[in-house]
């Protein structure tokens, strides 16, 4: 197998009166030539938003977005008619397809939010737009819970592309293994909080570990930790320089 370590600190950064991020890869005035994506996983942004802060009415389209609250609550509106509040502990789809705008805003006067979001390219372009909101209340102590999938098994969100997001909030010295993984995929490890041993890496808080190869690793717990595992199709992705 081969592994792929980038460190919290080597990750890009905007920061503004309202919105403090950092970008896991190439993501608005941030490039990095070797930081374009891992094949259809295209962003993965640490966001927090402070009090009544957020993003206007803006364009998308041909990418799905997935939203993790993971603090405070994000109100979102968008042209085809939809609003909601998600809150942390909940997950946003939002399937871009065709032409979508939205806007998203932290609701709270006092409070900041704080989220990951996810971009991920579509298995084909020009789709019909989608949104849906979606509670993470599954079991993960200690265990994996499935969170995205191509296929919305086990009560997962559905998007158009055969990629799962799973987590894991594991404890001190507990060992959970990986799946083995089909020609053409391969696996990022992001530390929400905590720290974890991977196949000789150390990662602690917003480390991420690339892994390509089809065999099995174990993840190991040096102190509690919250995790989350990408499965990636990498074939007939190209990186932009």
């Amino acid at each position: 197998m081969q592994f792929f370590l980038h460190k919290s600190d080597e990750r890009g950064t905007a920061n503004h009166s309202w919105l403090h991020s950092r970008f896991s890869f190439s993501f608005a005035d941030y490039h990095n030539r070797d930081r374009m994506g891992f094949g259809a996983l295209r962003v993965i942004n640490d966001d927090t938003i402070e009090p009544s802060g957020g993003f206007g009415m803006h364009p998308h389209r041909d990418m799905e977005i997935i939203t993790i609250v993971t603090k405070g609550a994000l109100e979102h509106k968008d042209s085809e008619g939809n609003s909601g509040i998600i809150k942390a502990g909940e997950i946003q789809y939002m399937s871009a397809g065709r032409g979508i705008e939205h806007s998203e805003f932290n609701p709270s006067a006092k409070k900041k939010t704080e989220l990951f979001q996810i971009w991920v390219i579509p298995r084909e372009k020009g789709l019909t737009p989608h949104y849906e909101q979606h509670k993470c209340d599954m079991d993960r102590l200690n265990s994996w819970a499935l969170l995205v999938s191509g296929d919305g098994r086990k009560n997962s969100l559905k998007i158009a592309q055969d990629l799962c997001i799973r987590v894991s909030h594991l404890f001190l010295g507990h060992t959970l293994v990986s799946d083995s993984k089909k020609p053409g995929y391969g696996r990022l490890l992001f530390v929400v909080d905590g720290e974890v041993n991977v196949c000789g890496y150390t990662l602690k808080r917003r480390d991420e570990l690339q892994i390509i190869g089809d065999e099995t690793f174990e993840i190991t717990a040096c102190r509690d930790a919250h995790i989350l595992l990408f499965d990636v199709p990498l074939e007939n992705f190209k990186r932009e320089a």
